[in-house]
């Protein structure tokens, strides 16, 4: 693999601080650097999506990616990779996401898709359980969990076409 948990961490949150500066370089923000939490989870998404399309041209794929793909409505999921659909969190769950997961899974899986999640980390256990339990564990991945990498990569290749 070409990249690891701390690796991707160390991207993200240089492409963060990198974001925040020139974001406030802007000449409306006068020097204010953006307090915006979205863009967290932006650059997050951005910098998952950027590795995952690295370690697949390095196995011979060229992955179809889209970004925020409907599911149904103004439901949208965050990745599309081929057939794989990914959640992606920078912070872990919050409340009652599983319970909403577990309803998109459906309709997710009615298009043909596989339904991944994928987190940082996730120290609440209850939180980290209830995720496993609506995503089913070979399809959640948490990158406080050594190997979990490695085993979203595969599992996402695996999943690309339509095999389950």
């Amino acid at each position: 693999m070409k990249y690891d948990c701390h690796e991707i961490e160390r991207l993200y949150q240089e492409n963060l601080s990198t974001a925040e500066r020139m974001l406030a370089g802007l000449p409306v923000a006068e020097g204010w650097k953006p307090n915006i939490k979205g863009l967290n989870g932006w650059v997050y998404e951005q910098t998952v999506c950027y590795c995952l399309s690295q370690e697949l041209k390095a196995l011979g794929v060229l992955p179809i990616i889209a970004q925020q793909e409907a599911i149904s409505g103004r439901i949208k999921i965050d990745l599309l990779v081929g057939r794989v659909a990914i959640e992606i969190k920078a912070g872990g769950s919050f409340g009652d996401d599983a319970k909403k997961y577990s309803g998109y899974r459906t309709k997710v899986e009615q298009k043909g898709w596989a339904y991944f999640y994928f987190t940082c980390g996730e120290s609440h256990p209850p939180y980290r359980l209830a995720t496993e339990e609506a995503f089913g564990k070979e399809r959640t991945f948490f990158m406080d969990t050594p190997g979990d990498w490695a085993r979203f990569v595969k599992e996402v290749l695996k999943n690309y076409e339509g095999k389950p």
